[in-house]
């Protein structure tokens, strides 16, 4: 048996969640996942491994430039640079590694 707490209604949840985050930031425990996972992971971990994880993720994608960068800038990146290249090689065919 695990105790669970059940909220109902915006505010039980408001409360919950921002005067009292610390006491419900926990996550549950899955026995299969656990035992093939061994705890580890971004999704299946808990505790303060998944605290660690999930700060040391999102700073990896913080300085990847997640956040920073629309993906439609991106996208128009990649496209001016593949016009770039078609330029350069006047459309004909070339094998790049």
């Amino acid at each position: 048996m695990t105790p669970t707490v059940v909220l109902h209604g915006y505010e039980a949840v408001k409360e919950a969640l921002i005067d009292h985050g610390e006491e419900f930031s926990g996550r549950g425990s899955f026995p299969v996942f656990d035992k093939i996972s061994k705890g580890l992971g971004i999704i299946l971990s808990r505790g303060n491994r998944w605290k660690e994880m999930r700060r040391f993720s999102l700073t990896t994608l913080w300085n990847l430039g997640m956040g920073k960068r629309t993906i439609e800038d991106r996208v128009q990146e990649e496209a001016q640079c593949l016009v770039e290249e078609l330029r350069r090689t006047n459309g004909e065919e070339s094998f790049v590694l």
